[in-house]
């Protein structure tokens, strides 16, 4: 279409915009807007020029961080996908899969962004919001819980080497306790002048 005092203008792609003033209570980012609030209109082509971190026709999509705004990003470290399809892929502490139905209800107005916001969800070994970061092993906290944490709560993580730094008295186990090739730093080592 075409715009302007004269129609000499190219209109541009219109999406739900991403901010705006409700148009009652529990209901926003409901009005069609050029470009969706979120990029500059090239009249002459009638193309959308997104603002950084965003993409689609309409601008219409926020994309996952890395290289690009694109479902292409991560730092071929994982893949970028939806929030509804996040919700889904989720799993608990020990990786088994329990998905939420993140934006199942079309009429429930808290995730109105179920298919407009991307995130990574890293591959084995990555982690952090853009899978830059080299993730160290889990394992069980011997002095409080059976719950997983990185280095087992007993060292520091080097995300760039993805090793665990052991704090004093702590070293390698098998995930149990006892001495092991794990590189968690969930067993109690004897240390010197020490029970």
């Amino acid at each position: 279409g075409y715009t302007g005092g004269d129609c000499s203008q190219r209109s541009c792609p219109h999406g739900l915009t991403w901010f705006g003033y409700p148009s009652s209570n529990n209901v926003a980012h409901d009005m069609m807007v050029e470009c969706s609030n979120m990029g500059t209109c090239l009249r002459a082509r009638g193309e959308c020029i997104c603002n950084d971190g965003f993409f689609g026709s309409a601008c219409e999509y926020m994309g996952c961080s890395g290289d690009d705004a694109s479902q292409t990003s991560c730092h071929g470290n994982g893949k970028c996908l939806s929030l509804r399809e996040l919700a889904l892929n989720h799993k608990n502490g020990d990786g088994t899969l329990l998905p939420i139905h993140y934006g199942s209800d079309a009429n429930e107005p808290s995730t109105w962004d179920a298919d407009r916001i991307f995130g990574c969800e890293c591959d084995d070994g990555y982690g952090g919001f853009d899978c830059t970061l080299m993730t160290c092993p889990n394992g069980v906290d011997p002095l409080v819980s059976t719950d997983l944490y990185s280095c087992s709560n007993k060292g520091l993580c080097d995300h760039s080497t993805g090793l665990c730094k052991c704090f004093a008295g702590w070293g390698s186990s098998d995930g149990s306790g006892s001495y092991g090739p794990k590189n968690d730093c969930g067993r109690r080592q004897s240390l010197r002048g020490y029970p």
